[in-house]
């Protein structure tokens, strides 16, 4: 008896192992092929979407020392000295003239630690800068017939309070009156950071139709956009924008170990502190990478930014009509994720964890400067430094 009891208790285990098997290969599967970092197609919401460690970046591939300019490059460099200051940029500078790199030059460290450099392949978390992708994910929705710009929040969600005079225009250009004050503690899935949202999010009467920048805008418009589609916002990134346009240095944060050249982010505690020191490693929590679904969670290099924004604003996702209207402004001049700005162009920013982005671009996407940075300073002057670089950029000075 107590032999077929072992034979019986083995057979469960085996089957267990078996089972476990066929659903870490798929979890692989959905993985490398979809670029879906949550466990399932369309996981439930109170299924963490991976179990990860808190850690903090550190590239897998790494250079000690700069490559060699060219003669233009080291004009330019020299050029952008008096604007950076002396070793207080870290991060890359991309420089795009007619839709030719110009410069593309790493400063800093990508790990102190490891003595390893910032490079023209360095990978950046582009946090905020993110959100232009998403109103462009968007808007191929409504480009297909699936929702309309006036469609009111109610039509999907209307258990949000404030719903039936929220419209998608309006979130897309943060014009709601929504804010949010509390986050998720534990890894969700792309469909819980969302239902988290809905329920915990606000409405202040007040503020509709006033300007504020809040991303719980566009954590709703990651549901939407889930809802109608009937793909998770993974997959859609991942298919329309990674894979169309073949980006090698792009990806999610959450899947940080499968990036090659993802710098370490650093910070310094305090406001006095405007010193470049690599003391403190910013250590972002797994729920935090999940929590900004559609909104901050996207790494790449300035490179793979560049090509998505050109591609953006050359209309080769939309139609050149809703390319304009994905753009149409209202408030601080927030249209579909960018600011509009002078000299027909716009501009974007990010900054969290340690890092901060930033880009201007004219509206053609052919003249740019994209800084991204693993070593953010409360007293930054980064976005102050793009637009002068732009602006130098336009005046002939590189």
């Amino acid at each position: 008896m107590k032999k077929y009891l072992w034979w019986g208790l083995l057979g469960v285990l085996i089957f267990g192992v078996l089972v476990g098997s066929v659903e870490f290969a798929y979890h692989n599967y959905r993985v490398m092929r979809m670029g879906d970092p949550t466990f399932y197609d369309r996981s439930t919401k109170d299924v963490p979407a991976r179990k990860l460690v808190p850690k903090t970046f550190v590239p897998r591939r790494i250079i000690s020392q700069q490559p060699k300019l060219s003669q233009r490059s080291k004009e330019i460099k020299q050029a952008l000295n008096p604007l950076l200051g002396a070793n207080h940029f870290v991060g890359t500078i991309l420089i795009v003239q007619n839709g030719q790199p110009i410069y593309n030059q790493g400063y800093g460290y990508a790990n102190f630690q490891k003595q390893a450099f910032n490079n023209a392949n360095s990978e950046y978390q582009i946090l905020s800068m993110q959100k232009s992708m998403t109103a462009m994910l968007l808007m191929q929705q409504v480009q297909a017939g699936r929702l309309s710009l006036t469609d009111h929040l109610s039509k999907f969600y209307p258990q949000v309070p404030g719903a039936k005079k929220i419209t998608i225009r309006a979130m897309l250009n943060m014009m709601t009156g929504l804010r949010i004050h509390k986050f998720s503690t534990r890894s969700l899935s792309g469909d819980g950071v969302v239902d988290y949202a809905v329920h915990h999010v606000l409405f202040l009467p007040k503020q509709n139709h006033k300007w504020y920048y809040a991303p719980v805008n566009y954590t709703l418009l990651a549901g939407i956009l889930q809802k109608v589609s009937h793909h998770s916002y993974y997959q859609l990134f991942n298919q329309h924008i990674i894979r169309l346009l073949h980006l090698r240095h792009s990806g999610f944060v959450m899947m940080a170990k499968r990036a090659k050249w993802l710098s370490t982010p650093y910070h310094n505690q305090t406001a006095k502190d405007d010193s470049v020191n690599y003391l403190q490693t910013f250590h972002e929590s797994p729920a935090n990478q999940h929590n900004e679904l559609a909104t901050g969670n996207v790494y790449m290099n300035a490179s793979d930014f560049y090509k998505v924004s050109r591609a953006i604003l050359q209309a080769r996702f939309l139609t050149v009509e809703n390319t304009a209207i994905l753009h149409d402004a209202e408030g601080k001049n927030y249209g579909g994720g960018l600011y509009g700005a002078q000299n027909n162009s716009y501009w974007s920013h990010g900054v969290g964890y340690g890092e901060e982005s930033g880009m201007m671009i004219s509206k053609d996407g052919q003249n740019a400067v994209i800084m991204l940075s693993n070593y953010h300073m409360k007293k930054s002057a980064l976005v102050q430094q793009c637009h002068q670089i732009y602006q130098n950029l336009l005046n002939g000075v590189y």
